[in-house]
């Protein structure tokens, strides 16, 4: 079984997508029917502002504090075995992926809240020192302390379900976590 997952594993990042596989994948059939076989796209690196808030009421943005922001998901932090939330632009879809590299390994976040802090880029407006990072969009990473630079590159996954992330039971959004920390620990 697990000579054939290495090979699925390079097909389906030869077509371009991260595919739920059927065999020992902890989705179920019936949400791997729902989303379709492509379940986010092939990594893009993109130069972001890397920010962070705080779960509960310790977080800086407003949403945070009022506890709007996270949708159905509770607001958790990376961790090597935890995929963690982070907030997105608009632009990036909730469900999709963030791989960032910190000083003690890969931590990977899923895109579950939004918010005006990250739209109005004002951290990488003020604090960039070259015209690439003020352009750079800002995402928010849920996380206790900053453990990477300012601005970074990160590897991103678009979603790519069949069914927006945000139209997921609660249920169904924690088994992606669950795939998401799976497949990404056996595929890199």
């Amino acid at each position: 079984m697990r000579l054939l997952s290495v090979p699925l594993f390079l097909v389906a990042l030869s077509f371009g997508a991260i595919a739920a596989e059927e065999n020992n994948e902890p989705i179920s059939k019936e949400l791997t029917a729902r989303l379709g076989n492509r379940i986010w796209s092939a990594p893009e690196r993109r130069l972001v502002r890397a920010t962070i808030y705080k779960m509960g009421r310790a977080g800086a943005d407003s949403n945070t504090k009022s506890k709007k922001s996270n949708e159905k998901i509770r607001l958790r932090y990376a961790t090597a075995k935890e995929v963690g939330t982070v907030a997105a632009p608009y632009w990036l879809p909730r469900g999709s992926l963030v791989r960032l590299q910190t000083n003690q390994g890969k931590l990977l976040f899923i895109a579950a809240d939004i918010g005006g802090s990250v739209e109005r880029r004002s951290a990488a407006k003020s604090l960039g020192r070259n015209r690439q990072q003020k352009a750079a969009p800002v995402l928010d990473f849920c996380a206790k302390q900053q453990l990477w630079p300012d601005f970074v590159t990160v590897d991103v996954y678009y979603y790519a379900g069949k069914v927006p992330f945000p139209e997921l039971k609660r249920s169904e959004q924690g088994a992606l976590f669950v795939y998401a920390r799976k497949y990404f620990k056996k595929g890199t």
